[in-house]
């Protein structure tokens, strides 16, 4: 089916193109990656609360 001014993968997408394929070994990578920026970010935080505490004498 056919539309005019439709584009043809949005009538009738594709296939994917890994569809028998095991993708469990993409995901590592990833989840290194968002642990990396966590573990910064939650170091950052509370760093910046022991600097905080020490300069505005707070405990």
């Amino acid at each position: 089916m056919s539309f005019h001014g439709v584009p043809q993968g949005v009538t009738s997408p594709p296939a994917p193109a890994s569809a028998g394929e095991d993708e469990s070994h993409k995901t590592p990578g990833t989840l290194v990656l968002v642990f990396v920026f966590l573990a910064a970010f939650v170091v950052y935080y509370f760093v910046n609360w022991k600097l905080l505490s020490f300069l505005w004498r707070i405990g």
